[in-house]
């Protein structure tokens, strides 16, 4: 017999001007990210350092476009600012300071949590508003308020979509969340701070977090899974108090629930082995199992992973050591964990039909396929650079559709 799916309709979802209560009801208006200009490189003086920059600028900026025209002929409405219009600078020298100091605070001052940006970096492109916001329902919430593209586009979300609808909560009341010890040593690997019993003692005492990762939090109908690797008291504290429309069920997993699995439609998923513990979750549900990427067999990763920690990579690139010195020195907080991410799982639905895809893989292509989903294939040639996909780089911010139960 077919599951029954049980539908709660929460306002007036026609004439709200957000409304998102899952991950697969037919897509109607979308944010998507952005990126500096190549020129903006145009300054920088090693030309080993300032091609592969342009090159992953100019290729970034080709599949964003491609990937907006492909929306649009869905019928999908599109936002997207550029850097300049968040207010970015539009040259790398802006980030210079008269005694020649490259870095946001060091030009303008300020500490992190007033710029969202550490001393000696470049503040990274708004390529993925997704990492910091999330349509809940009929409001967007802002889970962490101190970087600085969420910074940058709060006041066209505000623009385009009412205050009224905008949840920033997190920074209004000055949340603060204790960390989990697996965030912790994060926090030390991406400060190029030892791992150690005495560095995670004293980074405990100090460092709660402000805001957490909306990529943690996944959408079902009138279920919300919530990875607890980062802030292990995230519902508790924060979530059923203020987002009391969703029933929250914790799993831990490790990582941005949209690197692990993804819903395509109710009934199918597609899932790394990393989701396993939990299948039962989704007990009578099709998955669409892939296994981890074999990174040996790429050419050079080995030897670019001893240099960056298996951070980043960008073909062609692994032996330029003036390149990845710099993004490793100036551009570090543009990156993130590319070696624990499968980027085919990464994807977008447009509806019970269509479904975004980064690439051509043969085995992702034809399960889809047999499931009625067309796929949708919108290359992202350095997805391994930012570390993300097209789910990543987008937020759904109106779904036709009510909140279901699904039986989860």
């Amino acid at each position: 017999m077919p599951k029954l799916y049980i539908m709660h309709y929460t306002g007036i979802i026609q004439m709200s001007k957000v409304n998102s209560w899952d991950e697969f009801q037919p897509l109607e208006e979308l944010l998507v990210g952005s990126v500096y200009d190549s020129e903006f490189f145009n300054e920088v003086k090693n030309p080993k350092i300032r091609s592969a920059l342009k090159k992953i600028i100019d290729e970034t900026q080709e599949d964003l476009d491609y990937f907006k025209t492909q929306m649009q002929s869905h019928g999908i409405k599109v936002y997207q600012p550029s850097p300049t219009e968040l207010g970015y600078k539009s040259s790398i020298m802006d980030y210079v300071n008269e005694n020649g100091e490259l870095g946001y605070k060091r030009n303008v001052g300020g500490s992190f949590f007033t710029t969202g940006v550490s001393a000696s970096l470049i503040p990274n492109p708004p390529l993925q508003p997704r990492d910091d916001s999330i349509v809940m329902g009929n409001k967007i919430l802002v889970t962490d308020p101190n970087t600085y593209a969420i910074k940058a586009l709060l006041p066209k979300f505000e623009e385009w979509f009412g205050k009224e609808n905008i949840d920033t909560s997190m920074k209004k009341e000055n949340v603060q969340l204790p960390r989990s010890e697996k965030n912790l040593k994060n926090y030390l690997i991406r400060n190029n701070i030892a791992v150690n019993d005495e560095n995670l003692e004293a980074a405990k005492q100090v460092e709660t977090l402000g805001g957490f990762c909306s990529p943690t939090l996944t959408r079902i109908g009138k279920t919300c899974l919530v990875d607890t690797w980062q802030v292990p008291t995230v519902v508790e504290d924060f979530l059923s108090v203020k987002v009391p429309e969703f029933n929250y069920r914790k799993i831990t997993i490790g990582g941005h629930n949209d690197s692990i699995f993804s819903v395509v439609k109710p009934g199918v998923l597609v899932a790394t082995r990393e989701l396993e513990p939990y299948k039962h979750i989704f007990e009578g549900w099709d998955i669409i199992w892939f296994d981890d990427p074999n990174w040996g067999h790429v050419r050079h990763w080995l030897d670019l992973r001893a240099k960056n920690r298996g951070k980043w990579w960008v073909p062609g690139e692994e032996q330029n050591d003036e390149f990845t010195s710099f993004v490793e020195t100036f551009l570090s907080n543009w990156t993130g964990m590319a070696e624990e991410t499968i980027f085919d799982v990464n994807c977008l639905v447009i509806d019970d039909q269509h479904v975004v895809v980064n690439s051509e893989n043969p085995y992702l292509i034809d399960n889809l396929k047999k499931h009625n989903m067309t796929p949708v294939i919108c290359p992202l040639r350095h997805s391994f650079f930012w570390d993300g996909g097209w789910h990543c780089l987008t937020l759904d911010i109106k779904r036709r559709g009510g909140q279901i139960d699904y039986g989860i």
